[in-house]
């Protein structure tokens, strides 16, 4: 029984045309020379060839619209590879059934084969905004495996081009779109699960026995491990609570006002303030930047308090799952001495029966006391179950907080980096100091240290590669304008 996997490839060309021998480089030893014959080209495109052909009306139409020469895009490809918003010219992934030791006998290899004929000859019927590339199935190699490269493709953007390479957008149009969306809940994940799902059907036609996926039993867990879990996400909290104060207590240095410009100068009259013309520009330009970073601010310091406000409640689910976590224990211990007392008692009716010397009424009284500790021992192991089922649900709701605390903590800093690095819509402040702009590169590098630090690593590269207003904040910060009727028109 073979399992079907899909993992992520490198992407290499070299390798997926064994053109080794072109340019004067060793074939890797994995590699047997006497079956490469074997293998199978299905698609193999010039990349830049391939980005003309997806986004070439797109790029023509965006280029000429734009006025200024140095917002115009010369060519895609090399924009995309340029780009620190984190996209991939293209994408690739490994699709195979099996080990190598499922692929002993030649019969075996060739319905593996024709699975993967199949699943390649069918991939963009399924997936219109995955374009393909490249599509190989390598035969010369220990399991037969099929590489699948394609550039995502997404479409209806508003803003820039209207046709893009977008991973997450090409998944979310093909109607994979997860109801809470987290790292390992995303619309790669399922459309990932979906493919799979395709390939062991062909596999199953084929006559190829694939093994179900494995899910996980979390609540097998001791009360050691409970605790350690708990510990572990309420540690993660606090972290959590350390870095956005780290990242706001910054932003105090844009507060400017009466008070700051008072210090600066001389009170010349009662309300005015003469400032000295070496420290007059630096007061300009600190008014100018709390003025455009004033809605930011005020945001950042209302998402802090919200933090705060998780925090507290944390400190209260703390305390019930030490409680209960003292109470299971309790229990556990209860138990344990009921079931040593079951034993004794097993073994004193056990001598009793052997020496015959036994009296028919103690008997009939160490039967009874067994089967009330049996009903104990019931009724515990219930209460026991029941707890634990508890303790999981405070768990699982702590780990859904925390990641949506670090996916606020997210939106937070690519927000930030919008007042140094936008260019197209308006949040850009010009005239920053160096101070200033160190300052948000400092915000992005210390959140992206944390949620490295913390388990989240694409987050953290979401911070450091990105910016961005999410749509939680822009609702915020450009709330629609409220509909107006005119005498005879009616509101609807």
């Amino acid at each position: 029984m073979g399992k079907v996997s899909m993992p992520q490839g490198k992407g290499s060309q070299l390798h997926n045309r064994r053109d080794y021998e072109k340019i004067g480089k060793p074939i890797p030893e994995n590699i047997d020379s006497s079956k490469t014959a074997e293998n199978i080209t299905l698609v193999d495109k010039d990349i830049r060839q391939a980005y003309q052909e997806i986004f070439g009306d797109a790029l023509e139409k965006y280029n000429s619209k734009q006025k200024r020469a140095d917002r115009k895009i010369e060519d895609y490809l090399d924009h995309i590879q340029k780009s620190k918003n984190g996209e991939k010219p293209f994408y690739e992934d490994v699709v195979q059934w099996g080990k190598k030791e499922d692929f002993e006998s030649p019969e075996t290899r060739q319905r593996a084969k024709e699975a993967l004929l199949q699943y390649a000859e069918t991939f963009e019927e399924r997936n219109s905004n995955l374009k393909l590339i490249g599509a190989y199935i390598h035969m010369d190699e220990a399991s037969p495996h099929l590489h699948l490269d394609y550039v995502p493709v997404a479409n209806g953007y508003s803003r820039g081009l209207e046709t893009r390479n977008s991973l997450d957008k090409a998944m979310k149009q093909m109607g994979f779109q997860p109801e809470n969306e987290s790292r390992k809940n995303n619309a790669t994940k399922l459309w990932k699960e979906s493919e799979r799902a395709v390939f062991g059907e062909i596999c199953r036609g084929l006559g190829l026995e694939v093994e179900p996926e494995r899910k996980s039993d979390r609540k097998s867990l001791t009360v050691e491990e409970y605790k350690d879990a708990r510990d572990e996400m309420l540690g993660d909290i606090e972290q959590e609570k350390k870095a956005i104060v780290a990242e706001v207590e910054p932003l105090r240095e844009l507060k400017t006002g009466i008070d700051e410009i008072a210090g600066t100068g001389k009170t010349i009259l009662p309300g005015v303030v003469a400032v000295k013309k070496k420290d007059l520009e630096a007061v300009k330009e600190q008014a100018k930047a709390y003025t455009a970073n004033r809605d930011e601010i005020g945001e950042l310091r209302q998402r802090s308090a919200a933090v705060s406000q998780r925090e507290q409640r944390a400190d209260q689910r703390e305390q019930q799952l030490d409680n209960k976590a003292q109470e299971l224990a309790r229990q556990q211990q209860q138990l344990q001495q009921m079931y040593q007392r079951q034993l004794n008692l097993n073994q004193l009716l056990e001598k009793s029966e052997r020496d015959g010397k036994a009296k028919d009424k103690q008997i009939a009284d160490l039967q009874s006391e067994n089967s009330s500790l049996r009903g104990q021992i019931r009724s515990l192991t219930v209460q026991l179950d029941q707890i634990k089922g508890e303790l999981w649900e405070k768990i699982n709701d702590l780990t859904d907080k925390l990641k949506g605390a670090y996916t606020s903590l997210t939106n937070i800093v690519k927000a930030v980096g919008m007042l140094k690095y936008d260019k197209e819509d308006g949040y850009k402040v010009d005239g920053l100091t160096k101070k200033q702009e160190r300052l948000i590169d400092g915000v992005a590098e210390y959140g992206a240290k944390w949620a490295k630090e913390d388990g989240f690593p694409e987050m953290a590269e979401d911070m450091e590669k990105h910016i961005g207003i999410s749509k939680s904040i822009e609702k915020i910060i450009d709330p629609p304008a409220p509909k107006r009727s005119r005498g005879w028109e009616m509101e609807l």
